[in-house]
């Protein structure tokens, strides 16, 4: 594995290729629920890229999974992030990534849901399946920092993308990115599509 996001690299340890002099490189030894190199997760990390995160940004991962996201948004802004999971395996695999790159001290991790998180972050990270978001716009809405905190959401396809925009604008959040990816595979049905989407959204609401 081996692709670039940006200035950042994202290899797998085993990759015989290196970043160019200048690149920042971000090394994925294990994978968790989404794979690092998956068109939802490469999508994800676009929006992220564009976005301007403060430094020092409050970070929430939820299902993280191999942690490249939370992690991600730790080594660009020099950021603290928690991140959680329902699987034991991500937790695992999330917190092998954080050790390898040295960033155990920022990443904090916890096995479970976002039911156990009550304080607000700045910036929200979650590459989902559409119906775990179906189930989630109210807690994005709970632990966003109102009327300024970023929401990152993937995982779903370009046919499910205007119902997530529309039900994410009810709670008060509007779009600032949009990053489209397409996979090498075929629809298979009329709700599955070739197309990742990734959404970079603010929190506009005047109050929670």
């Amino acid at each position: 594995m081996f692709y670039r996001i940006g200035n950042l690299v994202i290899r797998s340890p085993f990759s015989f290729r290196r970043p160019r002099r200048g690149e920042e490189c971000l090394v994925i030894k294990t994978a968790g629920s989404f794979p690092p190199a998956h068109p939802s997760t490469k999508a994800a990390l676009t929006v992220l890229e564009r976005l301007k995160i403060k430094k020092e940004a409050r970070i929430l991962d939820i299902g993280c999974g191999s942690g490249i996201l939370g992690l991600t948004a730790v080594f660009k802004n020099s950021a603290m992030a928690i991140g959680c999971d329902i699987n034991p395996a991500s937790i695992r695999a999330s917190m092998e990534n954080a050790i390898f790159n040295q960033m155990q001290d920022r990443f904090h991790l916890f096995c479970g849901s976002a039911n156990a998180v009550s304080e607000r972050f700045d910036l929200i990270l979650a590459n989902l399946p559409a119906s775990v978001h179906m189930k989630m716009f109210d807690h994005y809405r709970r632990l966003i920092l109102m009327n300024q905190g970023l929401l990152v959401v993937s995982g779903f396809y370009d046919v499910q993308a205007a119902y997530i925009e529309k039900e994410l604008a009810r709670k008060g959040f509007a779009v600032l990115e949009r990053v489209e990816i397409n996979a090498s595979a075929a629809a298979l049905t009329s709700e599955c599509s070739c197309t990742w989407v990734g959404l970079g959204l603010k929190n506009t609401a005047s109050d929670n």
